[in-house]
């Protein structure tokens, strides 16, 4: 230490100090003169106190994320009945406030539940012009359509030697009965390419028991048999 305080010493009594170099060292000097010697515990906890790198995340988990997606949607809870009174109350135009006191209405009638494309659903339509007076047509899921009043579903099954799809408007005063018998989801939203599949792929039994589903619970992974 004595060295450091006789070139502080010397420097100081230069007249000028005219290069950088002699600034740099004077400076340098000045701090490390003035800053007394830390003691051995100091220096315990200033090396334990360091700053925490992030992790980052590793290719393993990238790959779970990639097939995390909007799979379960909590339901939320109603509004009041005031909310359909009038336009006003809905804040929104009179056209989208018809539309939408018509889905309250109609949701009263049937529960329309949660499900998504890939699940297996069977669903219960009335027509005048059978003696039954109503159909029952069970299939997969292809595609699903949100907009509002006119919001449509697609089903596919493999019936009597032949592809057969039935589209159906969710909020249709037909409709008496949805029912998802199993949900599950697949890769992509629309499953079009089951058109061009072996009819292995897309058929399902008339008589196909429901599979229970947690409502606390992701919806499951489409997986292969083979």
């Amino acid at each position: 230490m004595a060295a450091w305080t006789r070139l502080k010493n010397l420097l100081e009594c230069l007249p000028t100090r005219k290069s950088s170099v002699q600034n740099m060292l004077f400076y340098g000097l000045r701090s490390i003169v003035s800053t007394p010697a830390a003691q051995p515990e100091q220096a315990a906890t200033s090396s334990s106190t360091k700053k925490i790198r992030r992790v980052r995340k590793s290719k393993k988990n990238k790959a779970l994320r990639r097939y995390v997606r909007r799979d379960y949607k909590p339901m939320q809870p109603s509004p009041d009945e005031e909310y359909y009174a009038s336009p006003n109350h809905m804040k929104t135009n009179m056209i989208e406030f018809l539309e939408r006191r018509d889905m309250h209405q109609r949701s009263k009638v049937i529960d329309i539940p949660y499900f998504t494309s890939g699940s297996v659903m069977a669903v219960v339509k009335s027509d005048p012009y059978i003696k039954r007076g109503s159909t029952r047509f069970v299939g997969i899921c292809i595609a699903k359509n949100n907009n509002r009043l006119g919001s449509t579903f697609i089903l596919r099954n493999f019936m009597d030697g032949q592809g057969i799809e039935m589209m159906y408007e969710t909020y249709s005063p037909l409709i008496q009965k949805i029912e998802v018998l199993k949900l599950e989801r697949r890769r992509k939203s629309k499953l079009y390419y089951l058109r061009d599949k072996m009819p292995s792929e897309y058929t399902i039994k008339p008589n196909f028991k429901a599979v229970k589903h947690a409502d606390d619970r992701t919806v499951p992974m489409f997986k292969r048999k083979y």
